[in-house]
């Protein structure tokens, strides 16, 4: 597969530089009672806020990036394009990314839980992929994206983690025609020319529409789950390098152009939404584990729970 992207270092660099380091902890191979919706080590968030200036949403431990760098278009990252509409009846993240084909008149949106404290443990997010624009021409190479990522101090850093759980292009891009997801597991890359050594999933198929994505990491494996159904098992890439994460990430989703080559016409904007996050610290749950539960914090009137700390 060849994938010359615009690689994330900018991007960590500028979300990362002022972020506390985490402490790594280890995964244990034991799931808590699905009953229990106050369980230590967890963070859940509904995403029911007002706009991305609610002083909740940013008490929160979340930001919106406007900085520089990539990945995709440099320099185009917008807080305007983050909002909390209703979508499909629930209140929901939301992010959008537009076009007229010109690195001027581009802008990218990125969210990011602040600090370094994501390692091992089950991952879950509702996401809702669309495969085509809310307005304008469609075709353009858009990624739509949540994932895990650590800075990566050097070309080669050999602790540097990063966990795709999804990038999903709609209209194709890195050797790929049609709509496309990849789940990547990373162990570590130079910058340029760039070269990265990394296990990757690729789902060759549509995914519009609302999707329940799921990583587990633990026991030098990280799982990926969509909908319930496993979909990749990462341990090493081809050549017996490890891409079990080795570091505490950041938690993030962001939609960007990986280029602006496929664009025709006017201005087109794409959306991509959250319903929900999910985090259990050092527990591997099953799908229908985590359903329960954010069912339970739902039923329960909890929009919000953050105690990864304790």
């Amino acid at each position: 597969m060849t994938r010359s992207r615009t690689i994330r270092l900018t991007a960590a660099a500028a979300v990362l530089a002022t972020l506390a380091a985490g402490t790594a902890t280890t995964a244990s191979a034991r799931p808590e009672s699905v009953s229990k919706t106050t369980a230590c080590g967890a963070l859940f968030d509904d995403f029911n806020y007002t706009s991305r200036t609610d002083p909740n949403f940013t008490g929160h431990d979340w930001s919106v990036r406007t900085g520089a760098g990539g990945p995709g278009i440099p320099n185009t990252w917008t807080a305007a394009n983050v909002s909390f509409p209703t979508v499909d009846g629930q209140k929901s993240l939301q992010l959008r990314a537009t076009t007229d084909g010109t690195p001027g008149g581009t802008t990218q949106a990125q969210v990011q839980q602040n600090r370094l404290r994501f390692f091992e443990g089950t991952y879950a997010t509702r996401f809702k992929f669309s495969d085509t624009p809310v307005s304008g021409n469609d075709g353009d190479r858009v990624n739509q994206t949540f994932y895990t990522i650590s800075p990566l101090d050097y070309d080669w850093e050999p602790t540097y983690s990063e966990l795709d759980i999804s990038e999903y292009l709609p209209n194709g891009g890195w050797g790929e025609t049609g709509p496309v997801n990849f789940l990547t597991s990373w162990n570590t890359y130079q910058v340029d020319p760039f070269d990265g050594w990394r296990k990757t999933t690729v789902r060759n198929f549509s995914h519009a529409g609302w999707h329940t994505l799921v990583a587990v990491v633990a026991g030098g494996h990280v799982r990926y789950y969509i909908d319930g159904t496993l979909a990749a098992d990462h341990t090493v890439d081809d050549e017996g390098h490890n891409v079990y994460p080795r570091r505490p990430m950041t938690l993030n989703y962001n939609q960007w152009f990986i280029d602006l080559g496929a664009h025709t016409g006017g201005t087109s904007s794409y959306v991509q939404s959250a319903d929900w996050v999910y985090y259990a610290k050092n527990e591997t749950l099953t799908p229908a584990q985590i359903t329960t539960r954010v069912n339970n914090f739902r039923a329960a009137g909890t929009r919000h729970q953050d105690n990864i700390s304790c």
